[in-house]
């Protein structure tokens, strides 16, 4: 196959979607670097490191949320277990995004129809977009080997490790490829995509808890038994290499032989006429957003199903570890609310993400032509945000109160009582204002200034490290207090003050308003 047309291509992908690369790439890079910076000076000496090392390993519900790394009691491995969960997440995103914007996205809008009208092979749109997912990835994880090495980790560790996390992108970029081949739309790359990555993730966790060859069926655990800064195996790469390269040429080969606008698996035929559910703003706004709400869902639902089933094993962990216990937060404190407390806290990041990608389909049904037809009727444009925006809330509360009872259930099981439930569900909720507040503020984004929408991803991923890393590295207060989450008060383990909440779910009303308001005045389509 001739890549006629590639490098126009690879233009027509920069000038498109440079910024929300650009914005990926730095929010990751900003926020790896600073916290390895972060904590070089913490664990600055071998006794603080082999404390540290000493109360993770103490029990298994830490190793199945970041990971079971080889050579922890060093600087490097450190940072890779304080990194377990956000590598695991952020990283496969990256590749997920920014295949999927570049390739179905396009050919939903219409857009690669024009292209493939000149000079340009077929299958050039999915190799352009690719090629441009896996140099993003390329520059993240050079810039995170450099911050690394800056931070007095050794510079063939840094090497290894950045590559393997820049390898777990590109398996799930070319993931991404193959499902843009596979389904009709973009929301079903997003879906697919992030059920593989709960699977993967549920796969590396029992494999870590079990000691079994589990964990070398998961992407997760390949970049894992790399073991920067444990053994070194530099071999194991080449395992998410090879696999994300099978992937991605098997979504290019498609490509060239695919229809235009068609896809590998369709729906069968569908009713005649749509339901009146359906038509209604509302039933059209559920049918867009429920296949990323079930792809959030199954993630959440992994966390608490796991956590929930070690329960027991991290409260005795705890309960007999006073290291463990002050290095996760829970110096003094009762060790069942400290992991109910840790659990949920997970659980409410993947929620806040689930809030920013919804508010992102909304751009992808203006960027299609979708919403100005839609527009162009009766439908307000105030009916179509707000029917959205049920939605998505809706999805959110789904999502807490399902993966709460999941937790609940699981943490029954696994400690043979049944009085959790009230706390789980209570803490989950709690933490609902703070997720309604970073969904607001992408809102307000789509409404003023759509093309700045990227910066609700940069948001999320602050607010991420924050809500993790932050209280652990001993962040100053100051930045502590920049991130919602922390004005939640970490139920049940901490008090909650109303007060908090009260301004949260106040801001978050006048950043929906300001939607509104913006989204009425503006221009539609927005470029």
């Amino acid at each position: 196959m001739r890549a006629t047309g590639l490098q126009a291509m690879l233009g027509v992908h920069w000038r498109t979607h440079r910024r929300g690369t650009l914005v990926w790439m730095f929010a990751l890079i900003a926020g790896m670097v600073g916290t390895a910076a972060a904590v070089a000076g913490l664990y600055s000496t071998p006794e603080k490191i082999h404390t540290y090392a000493q109360a993770v390993t103490a029990g298994d519900a830490l190793v199945a949320i970041n990971g079971r790394v080889e050579g922890i009691d060093s600087l490097g491995g450190v940072i890779q277990d304080e990194f377990g969960f956000l590598a695991a997440f952020l990283l496969p995103l990256l590749g997920i995004s920014l295949v999927a914007q570049s390739t179905r996205r396009e050919e939903e809008a219409g857009r690669l129809e024009a292209v493939l009208g000149g000079r340009v092979a077929r299958h050039v749109p999915v190799l352009a977009g690719l090629i441009v997912a896996s140099t993003a990835v390329l520059v993240t994880a050079t810039a995170f080997a450099l911050g690394l090495s800056a931070s007095g980790v050794p510079t063939t560790g840094s090497i290894l490790y950045a590559a393997s996390l820049g390898a777990l992108a590109f398996v799930f970029a070319g993931l991404a490829a193959l499902l843009a081949q596979v389904t009709l739309h973009s929301r079903g790359v997003y879906l697919w995509s992030l059920l593989v990555l709960a699977l993967s993730y549920l796969l590396r966790g029992i494999g870590d808890v079990t000691k079994t060859w589990v964990t070398w069926l998961s992407p997760l655990g390949w970049a894992e038994k790399t073991a920067p800064f444990g053994p070194m195996r530099w071999w194991t790469i080449l395992i998410p290499l090879a696999v994300g390269g099978l992937l991605a040429t098997l979504a290019v080969v498609v490509a060239s032989r695919r229809d235009l606008g068609s896809s590998l698996v369709r729906a069968g035929a569908g009713s005649a006429r749509a339901s009146t559910w359906l038509r209604s703003p509302l039933g059209l706004a559920t049918a867009i957003h429920r296949p990323a709400i079930l792809g959030w869902l199954a993630g959440a639902l992994v966390i608490a199903g796991m956590m929930g089933a070690l329960a027991q094993q991290f409260v005795d962990a705890v309960a007999s570890n006073p290291a463990m216990a002050e290095a996760v937060g829970m110096s003094g404190a009762q060790p069942e609310d400290g992991f109910i407390a840790l659990t949920q806290l997970y659980i409410a990041i993947i929620t806040t993400g689930c809030a920013v990608q919804a508010v992102g389909s909304l751009r992808g049904e203006e960027t299609a032509g979708r919403l100005e037809p839609r527009l162009s009727g009766t439908l307000s444009r105030t009916r179509w945000l707000t029917a959205h925006g049920l939605v998505i809330v809706s999805g959110l509360v789904v999502i807490v109160l399902v993966s709460s009872v999941v937790l609940a259930a699981a943490t029954a099981w696994s400690m043979g009582t049944t009085a959790h439930l009230g706390r789980v569900l209570g803490a989950g909720a709690a933490y609902l204002p703070a997720e309604l507040l970073i969904g607001g503020l992408a809102l307000a984004l789509f409404s003023l200034k759509p093309r700045a929408f990227p910066a609700s991803w940069a948001a999320f991923a602050f607010v991420a490290l924050i809500a993790l890393l932050g209280p652990g590295l001993k962040v100053a207060g100051w930045a502590l207090d920049l991130a919602p989450t922390t004005h939640v008060g970490n139920p049940p383990l901490g008090r909650v003050a109303p007060l908090p909440l009260i301004i949260m779910i106040a801001v978050s009303a006048a950043l929906l308003v300001t939607a509104a308001l913006g989204f009425r005045r503006r221009g539609i389509p927005q470029g």
